[in-house]
Protein backbone atom coordinates (compact mmCIF):
# COMPACT_ATOMS: atom_id res chain seq x y z
CA UNK A 1 0.00 0.00 0.00
CA UNK A 2 1.17 3.69 -0.21
CA UNK A 3 -0.84 5.78 1.91
CA UNK A 4 1.92 7.84 2.73
CA UNK A 5 1.35 11.17 5.02
CA UNK A 6 -1.99 10.06 7.14
CA UNK A 7 -3.11 12.23 8.98
CA UNK A 8 -5.98 11.44 11.61
CA UNK A 9 -6.36 14.65 14.04
CA UNK A 10 -8.88 15.85 16.24
CA UNK A 11 -11.37 12.82 16.34
CA UNK A 12 -13.66 11.08 18.74
CA UNK A 13 -13.02 7.34 17.79
CA UNK A 14 -15.57 5.50 19.71
CA UNK A 15 -17.47 1.57 20.44
CA UNK A 16 -16.13 0.38 16.42
CA UNK A 17 -14.85 -3.35 16.13
CA UNK A 18 -12.40 -5.31 14.10
CA UNK A 19 -13.02 -9.08 13.48
CA UNK A 20 -9.15 -9.73 12.89
CA UNK A 21 -7.03 -7.27 11.15
CA UNK A 22 -4.60 -4.87 13.46
CA UNK A 23 -6.78 -1.92 15.16
CA UNK A 24 -10.14 -1.67 16.15
CA UNK A 25 -10.41 1.66 16.48
CA UNK A 26 -7.54 2.93 14.19
CA UNK A 27 -5.63 0.38 11.54
CA UNK A 28 -2.69 1.40 9.94
CA UNK A 29 -0.26 -1.49 7.43
CA UNK A 30 2.40 -1.63 5.47
CA UNK A 31 2.99 1.81 3.58
CA UNK A 32 1.68 4.11 5.82
CA UNK A 33 5.02 5.78 5.61
CA UNK A 34 5.09 9.56 7.68
CA UNK A 35 1.48 8.96 9.68
CA UNK A 36 0.47 11.41 12.13
CA UNK A 37 -2.31 10.10 14.93
CA UNK A 38 -3.03 12.96 17.01
CA UNK A 39 -5.56 14.53 19.77
CA UNK A 40 -8.27 12.38 18.86
CA UNK A 41 -10.29 10.60 21.64
CA UNK A 42 -9.98 6.95 20.98
CA UNK A 43 -12.48 5.07 23.26
CA UNK A 44 -14.52 1.92 24.19
CA UNK A 45 -13.35 0.11 20.77
CA UNK A 46 -13.06 -4.21 20.69
CA UNK A 47 -10.80 -6.13 18.31
CA UNK A 48 -10.47 -9.40 17.57
CA UNK A 49 -7.00 -8.96 16.03
CA UNK A 50 -4.26 -6.98 17.67
CA UNK A 51 -4.99 -3.57 18.75
CA UNK A 52 -8.54 -2.67 20.28
CA UNK A 53 -7.53 0.79 20.11
CA UNK A 54 -4.88 1.58 17.26
CA UNK A 55 -2.93 -1.30 15.29
CA UNK A 56 0.22 -0.57 13.53
CA UNK A 57 0.99 -3.41 11.64
CA UNK A 58 3.64 -4.11 8.88
CA UNK A 59 6.89 -1.73 7.79
CA UNK A 60 5.67 2.21 7.89
CA UNK A 61 8.37 4.62 8.24
CA UNK A 62 8.35 7.25 10.71
CA UNK A 63 5.01 6.97 12.50
CA UNK A 64 3.83 9.77 15.54
CA UNK A 65 0.84 9.03 17.86
CA UNK A 66 0.59 11.73 20.04
CA UNK A 67 -1.32 13.84 22.37
CA UNK A 68 -4.45 11.45 22.48
CA UNK A 69 -6.57 9.96 24.82
CA UNK A 70 -6.81 5.71 24.10
CA UNK A 71 -8.85 4.41 27.00
CA UNK A 72 -11.29 1.42 27.16
CA UNK A 73 -10.27 0.01 24.29
CA UNK A 74 -10.31 -4.02 24.16
CA UNK A 75 -9.23 -7.05 22.19
CA UNK A 76 -10.15 -10.84 22.79
CA UNK A 77 -10.03 -14.16 21.07
CA UNK A 78 -11.07 -16.76 22.53
CA UNK A 79 -9.46 -19.05 19.77
CA UNK A 80 -5.67 -17.54 19.59
CA UNK A 81 -3.75 -14.87 21.49
CA UNK A 82 -4.22 -11.15 20.23
CA UNK A 83 -2.39 -8.33 22.68
CA UNK A 84 -1.93 -4.37 22.71
CA UNK A 85 -5.19 -3.31 24.40
CA UNK A 86 -4.71 0.19 23.58
CA UNK A 87 -1.91 -0.09 21.05
CA UNK A 88 0.01 -2.73 18.51
CA UNK A 89 2.99 -2.08 16.71
CA UNK A 90 4.70 -4.68 14.98
CA UNK A 91 6.32 -5.84 12.05
CA UNK A 92 4.44 -8.60 9.83
CA UNK A 93 5.06 -11.90 10.20
CA UNK A 94 8.51 -13.10 8.59
CA UNK A 95 7.73 -14.61 5.16
CA UNK A 96 9.08 -17.32 4.87
CA UNK A 97 8.36 -18.44 8.50
CA UNK A 98 11.13 -18.93 10.79
CA UNK A 99 13.17 -15.72 8.90
CA UNK A 100 13.68 -12.23 9.82
CA UNK A 101 10.58 -9.57 10.08
CA UNK A 102 10.71 -6.03 7.85
CA UNK A 103 10.63 -4.68 11.31
CA UNK A 104 7.89 -1.86 12.19
CA UNK A 105 9.36 0.89 11.45
CA UNK A 106 10.53 3.85 13.93
CA UNK A 107 7.07 5.03 15.48
CA UNK A 108 7.14 7.66 18.34
CA UNK A 109 4.12 7.50 21.34
CA UNK A 110 4.46 10.83 23.03
CA UNK A 111 2.00 12.60 25.20
CA UNK A 112 -0.52 10.55 25.19
CA UNK A 113 -2.84 9.11 28.15
CA UNK A 114 -3.08 5.28 28.30
CA UNK A 115 -5.44 3.89 30.25
CA UNK A 116 -7.79 1.33 31.37
CA UNK A 117 -7.41 -1.00 28.00
CA UNK A 118 -7.28 -4.74 28.03
CA UNK A 119 -5.92 -7.59 26.39
CA UNK A 120 -7.69 -10.41 27.59
CA UNK A 121 -5.49 -13.21 26.44
CA UNK A 122 -2.31 -11.39 25.22
CA UNK A 123 0.64 -9.38 26.06
CA UNK A 124 0.57 -5.86 26.74
CA UNK A 125 -2.62 -4.29 28.24
CA UNK A 126 -1.83 -0.91 27.12
CA UNK A 127 1.18 -0.59 24.84
CA UNK A 128 2.13 -4.29 22.66
CA UNK A 129 5.54 -4.18 21.15
CA UNK A 130 6.40 -7.02 18.70
CA UNK A 131 8.96 -7.51 15.78
CA UNK A 132 9.80 -3.56 15.51
CA UNK A 133 13.51 -4.83 14.42
CA UNK A 134 14.47 -7.86 11.43
CA UNK A 135 16.09 -6.87 7.89
CA UNK A 136 16.93 -3.52 9.38
CA UNK A 137 19.66 -4.90 12.10
CA UNK A 138 20.74 -7.21 9.59
CA UNK A 139 21.54 -4.92 6.92
CA UNK A 140 23.13 -2.51 9.26
CA UNK A 141 24.49 -5.12 11.90
CA UNK A 142 27.29 -2.33 12.99
CA UNK A 143 25.40 0.60 12.76
CA UNK A 144 22.46 0.44 15.66
CA UNK A 145 21.70 4.37 14.49
CA UNK A 146 20.37 2.74 11.22
CA UNK A 147 17.67 0.06 12.75
CA UNK A 148 14.14 1.22 13.48
CA UNK A 149 13.41 2.82 17.28
CA UNK A 150 9.71 2.91 19.40
CA UNK A 151 10.20 5.70 21.30
CA UNK A 152 7.81 6.03 24.26
CA UNK A 153 7.74 9.36 26.07
CA UNK A 154 6.03 11.88 28.20
CA UNK A 155 2.79 9.34 28.36
CA UNK A 156 0.67 8.49 31.02
CA UNK A 157 0.15 4.41 31.20
CA UNK A 158 -2.45 3.46 33.53
CA UNK A 159 -5.06 0.81 34.70
CA UNK A 160 -4.47 -1.65 32.22
CA UNK A 161 -4.96 -5.64 32.21
CA UNK A 162 -3.24 -8.61 29.83
CA UNK A 163 -3.64 -12.01 30.53
CA UNK A 164 -0.20 -12.57 29.71
CA UNK A 165 2.53 -10.23 30.53
CA UNK A 166 2.83 -6.49 30.55
CA UNK A 167 -0.17 -5.19 31.79
CA UNK A 168 1.06 -1.55 30.92
CA UNK A 169 3.94 -2.34 27.79
CA UNK A 170 4.99 -5.34 26.53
Amino acid sequence: AQNDGIRILNNHIHENGGQGGAGGGISLCTGSTGYEVSRNWICGNFSLGDGGGIGHLGLSHGGRIAHNNIIFNENFNQGTTVSGGGIFIAGAAPNPAGGLSEGSGSVQIGGNLIHGNLAGVGDGGGIRILRANGLDVLANRFLPNAWYGIDIFTTMIVAHISGLAGGGIS
